[in-house]
């Protein structure tokens, strides 16, 4: 397997990847992987480089899109982009020195927690700003 740029996904549905070739292919973003169940056990490096498989099958039901090696701006534009194609919202993460080495399994649940915490402590903002007695 080679290292070069790629968009790794995680739990999309047939059609959705259908929809997802075509935007990819009209913004110019790199190769597509797709991350499958009998992976989910394995380090994010052995899914890219050794496209390795498991005896143990993951499931978790969150749809998810890392990137690896893929340029920033490429990344805003995938990110930017997907919402006028109807494309269903995955948590977004960038691979990182430290990430390639966790086991899929184990990176999906810490992005699933870092997203909840970050939407529970913006529903937390939104309501004190939206609390009548905030601006006293």
């Amino acid at each position: 397997m080679h290292s070069g740029p790629r968009i790794l996904l995680w739990n999309y549905t047939y059609e959705e990847m259908l929809v997802i070739d075509a935007f990819f292919q009209t913004v110019g973003a790199p190769e597509v992987q797709t991350i499958e169940q009998n992976q989910g056990e394995l380090t994010v490096r052995e899914i890219l480089l050794a496209d390795k498989r498991s005896e143990k099958e993951y499931a978790l039901d969150e749809k998810i899109m890392l990137f690896y090696n893929v340029d920033p701006q490429m990344i805003h534009t995938v990110m930017r982009k997907s919402g006028e194609w109807n494309l269903p919202k995955p948590i977004y993460a960038v691979v990182t020195k430290q990430s390639i080495e966790w086991p899929f399994s184990e990176l999906a649940e810490h992005l699933v927690k870092e997203r909840d915490f970050v939407k529970k402590k913006m529903d937390g903002q939104k309501k004190h700003q939206s609390c009548p007695h905030s601006e006293h």
